[in-house]
């Protein structure tokens, strides 16, 4: 149990934070953020996609990809569908699509770097 956490940990967390920070009524609006919320929804599930890249290549059996993007996806649908229950907050198809864009350019960045670097990520000690 102990590698799976270690492993999918990070994702995990994430995904939490992405569900905590969906609970927040109305939103994090009362930020006033000067950028486009369909980028803080990008980049927000582009962390959830690199650490998803990241567990699959810590991972020791190999996880297709497209399963990790679509599971990944699937999140996003149910992040927007728990926010129909949240004060002040609405479901919305473009900050699913957003989610999606992000999730998929972060995961694609973190394999390319990996493999650029052809490192698989591995925190045991080498004798």
């Amino acid at each position: 149990m102990t590698e799976r956490w270690r492993v999918w940990g990070p994702a995990a967390a994430w995904a939490v934070l992405l569900f905590l920070l969906s609970s927040i009524p109305g939103g994090v609006g009362g930020l006033a953020l000067p950028i486009s919320d369909k980028l803080v929804h990008a980049a927000l599930y582009a962390v959830l996609g690199s650490a998803l890249a990241f567990g699959r290549a810590r991972s020791p059996m190999v996880v297709p990809h497209l399963v990790l993007l679509c599971l990944g996806a699937l999140y996003g649908v149910t992040d927007e569908v728990h926010q129909a229950f949240v004060p002040g907050r609405s479901p919305d198809i473009a900050d699913w699509i957003a989610d999606v864009v992000g999730l998929v350019t972060g995961y694609g960045t973190t394999v390319a770097i990996l493999g650029r670097t052809n490192h698989r990520v591995d925190f045991e000690e080498s004798p």
